[in-house]
């Protein structure tokens, strides 16, 4: 009996053992840390921040948030935030003595400050990022029970304020007419692509059927200047036999025309020789001229004898039966 009694407290002790050093190892070994509770207080909101979120000095973890509550001024309605956070004093140690405790109203009028910290865009939780930014205003607003850092306003809350400022819903309905009047746009340009495509279609039928019908004439021409080609190489060849044909004949022909022109020029010399025996049977002195002179005086006579004659008889016909006499 007291056997099992010894081994029950055996390993009630060790389950005892074991609890403290889960609880032990579970809080970091903080339990027998000395913690500073600093207050922070904040005017704007505080959307993603939450209790149990880490405190960071340069990326460094040295504390977590432990309390966020609010803070309503009755008459002014102005609300704060105050976050009480919970800092290790070992995680800053300042270089010359381990000893020095941790003055952080000394840090604070040396620039110590608190700013909310974006941890994830997906999930949208804070931090709170502790740093030093002098020249900074020191603006305070607890009641000075416990320490208290000076919070900074958001990076990007003066940003998102002049952006509350501006008039979105008449921003909103210019970027709506704009979006309508682009639309109107693009459908009229469409539109104008719509009848310059179908103008294109149209050039590229006509410009293929001009295109077939220049093959179709260069073809004809080519033939058409091909037949010249062949027409013209006969001629040529024609012309080269005739050339040869009517030289050949005037070779032959050569002797006959010499021939000829002699029997020219004998006809010619024996004409002059004729025309100079006619120019001296026809001169003035010559006696051949006087007999020629005679001669035609006589024909002359012979032919008014005749013309008289023919008057008679056209006068009166019987005169070749009753004789010439005229009445």
């Amino acid at each position: 009996m007291k056997r099992n009694a010894l081994l029950i407290g055996s390993f009630v002790i060790i389950g005892l053992a074991l609890i403290v050093a889960s609880v032990l190892w579970l809080s970091g070994n903080t339990l027998f840390k000395k913690q500073l509770d600093v207050m922070i207080y904040y005017k704007s909101n505080v959307t993603g921040l939450y209790v149990g979120a880490p405190v960071n000095f340069r990326g460094v973890a040295v504390g977590q948030v432990e309390e966020i509550g609010i803070q309503v001024d009755r008459d002014s309605l102005k609300a704060l935030v105050p976050v009480r956070i919970q800092l290790s004093p070992d995680a800053l140690r300042f270089t010359g003595s381990k000893d020095t405790p941790l003055d952080l109203q000394t840090l604070v009028q040396r620039g110590l400050r608190a700013r909310l910290a974006s941890q994830s865009f997906v999930t949208g939780q804070k931090a709170i990022e502790l740093d030093f930014v002098p020249n900074t205003p020191s603006t305070l607003a607890g009641d000075g029970i416990k320490p208290e850092i000076p919070a900074l306003a958001d990076r990007f809350g003066n940003l998102i304020d002049q952006v509350a400022e501006l008039p979105l819903r008449d921003t909103v309905q210019d970027i709506r007419d704009t979006v309508k009047e682009l639309r109107a746009t693009l459908a009229s340009v469409q539109n104008a692509l719509d009848a310059a495509q179908t103008v294109l279609k149209s050039t590229a039928t006509e410009l293929a059927q001009t295109g077939a019908e220049s093959r179709t004439t260069l073809k004809v021409a080519s033939e058409a200047i091909r037949q010249v080609q062949t027409n013209s190489a006969a001629t040529l060849v024609s012309i080269t036999q005739l050339s040869e044909t009517a030289r050949n004949t005037v070779l032959g022909a050569q002797p006959d025309l010499q021939r000829t022109l002699a029997g020219t020029r004998e006809a010619a010399e024996s004409a002059r020789l004729a025309m100079n025996r006619v120019a001296e049977m026809t001169a003035p002195n010559a006696s051949l001229r006087a007999d020629l002179d005679a001669a035609v005086r006589d024909l002359s006579q012979a032919a008014r004898g005749l013309r008289d004659w023919s008057e008679l008889l056209e006068e009166k016909p019987n005169a070749i039966i009753f004789g010439n006499k005229r009445e």
